[in-house]
């Protein structure tokens, strides 16, 4: 069964572009963060009566999060941060003695760590914003359609396309 090349994925990029190493490492050191804030709640859970059951869905956001920011989602490093920050919040209500301090004091420098490589400026480019526009406020859709339509005789797109005109190849 073929797949009709003119209907993109709803999911995913088409040609999928590795991530670059700052935001590879940034998406390890949150899933570092979320493994450390999970042991650190589980130890506090056993140790005394806190009920910390609340904490599974801000850590389950933050893994699904961090997966988006190695996707190259925008949206997904401001969702990040904001939910580790929501995370180490929860820990500084609960921490208590060496261990707890430890524990916080290592999370939020994943957490900082994590910050600063995904907002670096040679990873920019990597994140696509979600209005498809150029930095000086053009479509870059109607652009290249346009371009793609002037090429060929007949209105339908030529093989050799701007790249994200959405037209498929022949």
């Amino acid at each position: 069964m073929a797949i009709d090349p003119a209907h993109l994925p709803i999911f995913g990029d088409p040609e999928p572009v590795d991530a670059p190493a700052p935001v590879r490492a940034a998406m390890v050191l949150l899933l570092l963060n979320v493994g450390l804030t999970a042991a650190h709640l589980a130890v506090v859970s056993a140790r005394t009566d806190h009920d910390v059951s609340l904490s599974v869905v801000p850590i389950c956001l933050a893994m699904g999060f961090a997966l988006c920011v190695r996707s190259g989602r925008d949206w997904a490093r401001v969702a990040s941060l904001l939910v580790a920050g929501l995370a180490l919040l929860l820990m500084l209500g609960i921490a208590e003695g060496v261990l707890g301090t430890a524990a916080l004091v290592l999370s939020t420098l994943l957490v900082v760590s994590a910050a600063h490589l995904m907002y670096r400026t040679d990873v920019r480019d990597y994140f696509v914003l979600g209005d498809d526009t150029d930095p000086d406020g053009t479509d870059s859709d109607s652009t290249d359609l346009d371009s793609a339509d002037s090429d060929s005789a007949d209105g339908a797109a030529s093989a050799d396309a701007a790249r994200g005109s959405r037209t498929p190849p022949r």
